[in-house]
């Protein structure tokens, strides 16, 4: 599949899907790895981990944390990292919690009985559940206080355990608003008549910075995306006029996205300033192709 769209988009279409595609085999053979040392090392993990590592540039940005692990995650993470400091000294591990999932094994008791559900819930969720290992219930700001997540994201999280199809916490005063002193506290009364358990997260409000930030972002994929077009089809056709290479350009790129013909002409006016185009000299409408 990536062949074909190498064929048809040219390389720079491509090239960051490559690159997924070699990271997630790669991360693959490091998972391998990982657990042959574990094995040979003879070190006992309180928790299975299962890591992904990405190459910076291929995939999108995503913003850090300063997240503050439990100690049930901590372990593995910290040995996974000595691990792979021992493999490459030139690379650094950030770990986005952000993309995280885990699964949690809870213990409730509805009725007097005992019972067992696995959650499936984020990292961040999961980090809020472990919480609970120490203490039935407490307050919102010691769980940020515990956590060191943003207040505002940290609600989301909360909210999907206490007010969401499954009410694994339970918070008073009971409502959607959470203020500082909320007593969030574990609902041992829990109950679901299926043994696993997927908790959805509550839809965050998209503000306008990030609708302006994801609009800069593929504005800019779109250049690029363009500019290759135009050179790929100058670099065959040698010379030009105005009107059909936008026509041709246009006709490339509507497999991907509708072009404005305005963006065209500026990516043109730029690969002119970059000296991969010229205009003939007799007539400004024609552009020639600079090997």
């Amino acid at each position: 599949m990536i062949a074909k769209l190498k064929l048809r988009g040219g390389s720079q279409f491509t090239h960051d899907m490559e690159g997924m595609m070699t990271d997630m085999r790669l991360s693959q053979d490091i998972q391998s790895a990982f657990a042959e040392h574990v094995k040979d090392k003879e070190l006992e993990l309180d928790t299975d981990l299962t890591v992904q590592v990405l190459t910076t540039g291929f995939w999108p940005t995503y913003k850090s944390d300063e997240l503050n692990l439990p100690k049930e995650m901590l372990q593995c993470i910290e040995t996974f990292k000595a691990f792979y400091d021992l493999r490459t000294s030139h690379r650094r591990l950030r770990w986005v919690h952000s993309l995280g999932s885990a699964t949690v094994v809870g213990k409730f008791t509805p009725s007097g009985k005992s019972k067992e559900h696995d959650l499936l819930v984020s990292t961040y969720q999961a980090c809020i559940l472990l919480l609970f290992n120490e203490a039935d219930s407490m307050t919102f700001s010691d769980i940020q206080g515990h956590l060191n997540l943003p207040a505002e994201e940290l609600k989301r999280y909360v909210l999907s355990l206490c007010v969401g199809k499954y009410k694994i916490l339970t918070k008073d005063p009971a409502g959607k608003e959470v203020a500082p002193t909320d007593k969030i506290t574990y609902n041992a009364a829990f109950s679901d008549r299926a043994r696993r358990i997927k908790v959805p997260m509550i839809a965050a409000k998209i503000t306008q910075e990030e609708k302006d930030a994801t609009r800069a972002t593929v504005d800019e994929d779109r250049k690029h995306a363009i500019e290759a077009a135009i050179v790929r089809i100058m670099k065959t056709r040698k010379s030009l006029d105005h009107q059909k290479l936008v026509l041709e350009a246009s006709t490339q790129l509507m497999r991907h996205f509708k072009p404005d013909p305005k963006q065209i002409k500026k990516r043109i006016e730029d690969l002119i300033h970059r000296e991969y185009l010229e205009r003939d000299p007799s007539n400004p409408n024609l552009y020639k192709y600079l090997a």
